[in-house]
């Protein structure tokens, strides 16, 4: 078995999240005495996956996995949510501003984005590109055509290549400057608990799901989706003239396909 990240032939990898523990921790809450918990979630498409704990796909060996974690995830919690996730005066204190997304309905769609200083940003970006990395990779290792053909492709060994590299060695991205074909940046909205409910149509369950976003046989990147958040990584191939359209249509199959199909499921 190989590591994603090392690129080692290994007798067996660390079992590693593809979404955070701590997200389980805070959000959906430990066990209480009487064995209940504070919200359940669903994994779309994957009935086979327990409601109160997060896939672990065999994706990195230990060290690797550890390093991830202890370079990335570090002090990210406190970046995405109050300690008290029940008080709704401690979220006003997070950072988060709207941000309109176009041409996915009749009106723009308004989600959140972060405002942090550069530094704190940085890191919830690469935060962010992480978790993206890790869905693109359990994609590909779960068959999905698009996945594997992206990473078994020259163009996607060197995005995978860039990209482990500045997960685990701290390397800058290209500026989007010089690869116009390019895009390295995930992108971390939050929307809010109201809208995570209109999709699991419950007030104690969140959506949980990751996938690949492809149309007219393109593969236009992947998306995760996580209780209050979606992380959107765009990995189509394009110009300058082309990026644009590219990224409304991506943004559509996100926010509207697959959101409505992730809602459709959950309702079923």
């Amino acid at each position: 078995m190989i590591c994603i990240a090392c690129g080692t032939e290994k007798e067996a990898l660390a079992r590693s999240h593809v979404i955070p523990n701590f997200i389980r921790k805070r959000l959906t809450g430990e066990a209480r005495a009487d064995g209940s918990k504070k919200y359940s979630f669903k994994w779309v498409d994957r009935k086979d996956l327990p409601k109160q704990d997060l896939p672990k796909p065999n994706l990195m060996c230990e060290k690797c996995d550890n390093d991830l974690g202890a370079r990335v995830e570090n002090g990210i919690a406190a970046l995405l949510m109050p300690n008290c996730v029940n008080v709704h005066e401690e979220w006003e204190k997070i950072p988060i501003f709207p941000h309109e997304i176009n041409d996915v309905f009749a009106e723009p769609l308004t989600l959140g984005v972060y405002d942090y200083p550069l530094n704190e940003l940085w890191k919830l970006e690469k935060f962010a590109l992480s978790v993206a990395w890790r869905a693109l990779h359990d994609l590909s290792k779960n068959g999905e055509a698009f996945s594997s053909a992206f990473l078994g492709s020259a163009r996607g060994s060197d995005i995978n290549k860039t990209v482990v590299r500045h997960l685990f060695h701290n390397d800058e991205l290209p500026n989007p400057y010089y690869t116009l074909q390019t895009t390295y940046d995930a992108s971390i909205y939050y929307w809010s608990p109201s809208t995570a409910a209109l999709i699991t149509n419950k007030v104690d369950e969140m959506p949980f799901a990751w996938t690949e976003l492809t149309e007219d046989d393109e593969f236009l990147g992947v998306a995760v989706m996580f209780a209050y958040w979606v992380i959107v990584w765009p990995l189509f191939e394009h110009d300058s003239s082309q990026y644009s359209t590219k990224l409304k249509r991506l943004n559509k199959l996100c926010f509207w396909d697959w959101w409505g199909h992730v809602r459709k499921q959950l309702n079923s």
